[in-house]
């Protein structure tokens, strides 16, 4: 018995350091990933700041503008990171609906100023359990992704399915779309199709509707769309 007991207690304690040594590596790769990503542009402003001639005052105000771009680039990716390593959520009952027209009535200058057409017709009530300031945030960097895949005139359109457990809100844009490599890496920290894009909006997304219950799903074909599906609990019963 007592050696039973020994081996159970070393299985524990291994299971315990694997564990451990699990959560270093991922430590490791994260630290690593944002290392990375912070250096890119900190290269950038060291190579324009060499060359920067203080004499030529048109060069320096263009050299400043893209030092400046960079600067807030670097900033982003730290925030965004400092974001996804402490999610939480607060949920309370809220109607799913409203929070969609509210977050696309509130970007509609960015969408006019883009000539993208944004269609969403729905009337009836979507009650969920939900925090209203992270699912927002998951709908705003999605709508916006949307909105810089598009690269002339376009049409985004939002579309809602309900089953008896779930609520499905399809996001779609008639954009540049992606390639299936792209699509398989596209919730990957760090990862960004986009040439500017720091690649943490889509990891923090997903990770919110996660804390949800729900998931978040990406299709799309290079050329022609990419399409965002957030798959959500609903709540039936108001009682």
């Amino acid at each position: 018995i007592i050696r039973i007991i020994n081996k159970i207690e070393e299985t524990i304690s291994l299971n315990q350091t694997l564990k451990e040594l699990e959560k270093e590596k991922k430590l490791k790769n994260s630290l690593f990933k944002i290392t990375h990503e912070v250096k890119n542009p900190i290269a950038v402003c060291k190579g324009y700041l060499s060359m920067m001639d203080y004499n030529d005052i048109e060069k320096v105000k263009r050299y400043n503008e893209i030092i400046l771009s960079e600067i807030d680039r670097t900033l982003d990716i730290m925030d965004n990171f400092s974001e996804y390593t402490k999610i939480n959520i607060e949920t309370d009952l809220m109607d799913l609906d409203e929070l969609i027209s509210d977050t696309v009535k509130g970007l509609n200058p960015i969408f006019t100023s883009n000539n993208i057409k944004v269609i969403y017709n729905y009337d009836d009530e979507i009650f969920i359990n939900g925090d209203y300031r992270r699912l927002k945030q998951v709908l705003v960097n999605t709508l916006k992704n949307s909105t810089e895949a598009i690269e002339s005139e376009g049409i985004i359109t939002l579309k809602i399915r309900k089953t008896k457990k779930f609520v499905f809100l399809y996001i779609k844009d008639n954009g540049c779309g992606m390639t299936s490599e792209e699509l398989k890496q596209i919730g990957e920290l760090f990862y960004s199709s986009k040439e500017k894009g720091c690649g943490v909006g889509v990891a923090l997304s997903s990770e919110i509707i996660k804390l949800h219950g729900g998931e978040l799903k990406y299709k799309s074909v290079f050329g022609e769309y990419t399409e965002a599906i957030i798959k959500l609990p609903i709540v039936n019963n108001l009682q």
